[in-house]
């Protein structure tokens, strides 16, 4: 490892916003978590965190420390798999960005066939991170630390982030929800918006997605008894909100299958979003071939 790797654990902190929260996206003890935040601050000799009865923040020195071990993690990895493929000579292949959200499973039963249009080429998976910061990250970022991503979008989240997409296949949307606070449905045909009244609604804020500003408008003029409450971005915490409220989500049916212990209610609405192949768009030219091959092959199947 080319870092001290408490760097990362002061980061997962910072962006839970708790030892234990970070504890439980580790997957350790918030006591191993308190442990390594306090070796971190010895071998500095600052204090990196306030700590009361409200929970944790950052000092001045702090701060400063995680905006740089940001940079760091990513920049010592990126050195890293720099050095590996000068070290094997693995010049002719493309990274593909990974993440609960953001399967690969699409592209992998595709690759056989791209392989036979693109012999010499091979697929590398990056994993990278559900939080915010770490998925604005990778689709800003996109052909710098991947190449390709497989994801949900529409226009507006291409400008945003100045994206190129193959799509695969267009996805409905639909209401996610914890079993233990089901919606009045029958379980068999697409329910109505009926089953949304009284309740709270997780949708994407403003602007975000073409969608979901479609379906707030419908509430807002005839649904006034459905509260909505805005987020920033599709993130595992905003999965875990519903899962452990009464709350419900606008989402995709790409998620069903990894439904994070919701459950998926398909809507008698016509909204919906793409799915595809994102890249940057000014790929490198393997990975302009990866686009290539695949838009071929799906336009002959």
């Amino acid at each position: 490892m080319l870092y001290n790797t408490h760097l990362e654990t002061l980061i997962r902190v910072v962006e839970a916003g708790s030892f234990r929260r970070a504890a439980e996206q580790i997957g350790i003890s918030p006591s191993a978590v308190l442990k390594q935040i306090t070796l971190l601050e010895q071998d500095l000799q600052v204090t990196l965190f306030d700590r009361s009865r409200k929970g944790v923040s950052l000092t001045e020195a702090g701060e400063s420390l995680y905006r740089d071990a940001k940079y760091i993690v990513r920049y010592c990895g990126t050195a890293g798999e720099k050095a590996r493929e000068l070290y094997t000579q693995q010049t002719h292949y493309v990274r593909v960005g990974i993440s609960v959200l953001n399967p690969a499973a699409e592209l992998t039963e595709l690759w056989p066939k791209i392989r036979q249009l693109c012999p010499d080429l091979r697929c590398r998976f990056v994993p990278f991170e559900c939080s915010f910061a770490g998925m604005d990250q990778a689709f800003a970022t996109l052909g710098q630390d991947a190449d390709l991503i497989i994801a949900v979008y529409d226009s507006r989240f291409l400008e945003r982030f100045g994206l190129q997409a193959v799509p695969l296949h267009p996805i409905r949307a639909g209401i996610a929800t914890s079993p233990d606070h089901p919606l009045p449905w029958d379980g068999e045909t697409p329910a109505s918006l009926d089953v949304l009244e009284g309740r709270t609604l997780l949708l994407p804020r403003k602007g975000v997605c073409l969608s979901a500003d479609a379906l707030r408008r419908e509430l807002e003029e005839e649904r006034p008894g459905v509260h909505i409450e805005d987020f920033d971005m599709y993130t595992l915490n905003v999965f875990y909100e519903c899962q452990n409220t009464g709350k419900c989500l606008f989402t995709f049916n790409s998620w069903e299958k990894g439904r994070m212990l919701l459950s998926h209610v398909p809507m008698d609405w016509d909204y919906h979003s793409s799915y595809g192949i994102l890249a940057s768009r000014e790929p490198t030219p393997n990975t302009a071939r990866v686009l290539e091959a695949a838009a071929q092959l799906i336009e002959c199947s």
